[in-house]
């Protein structure tokens, strides 16, 4: 088991009524293993919170692990390993 702990921001933290929580994930885990856990504890507001309802892929929220952005990895697909830190931060602009 990996053990890791997920920050949430913005809009993810209100859907999920918590800023912060530490999740056991299984050793062959990813970044979309992670955000599934979460819509299953956190349910469809949180879901709708974070993912496109057409396309299921995060919608104006920016993924972190371990402080880099996950476009920069390997997307939803990057592996999950024991102590990494993952940040949901909810992207807000207007003009």
């Amino acid at each position: 088991m990996a053990r890791i702990v997920v920050r949430m921001m913005g809009v993810a933290k209100e859907a999920a009524g918590t800023s912060e929580e530490a999740l056991e994930t299984s050793e062959n885990a990813d970044i979309s293993t992670v955000l599934q856990t979460l819509i299953e504890e956190h349910g469809t507001s949180f879901r709708d919170a974070i993912l496109d309802p057409v396309t299921q892929t995060p919608v104006a929220t920016l993924i972190l692990l371990n402080g880099v952005e996950i476009g920069n990895l390997q997307g939803l697909s990057t592996p999950i390993t024991d102590g990494d830190t993952l940040v949901l931060l909810s992207v807000t602009h207007g003009g």
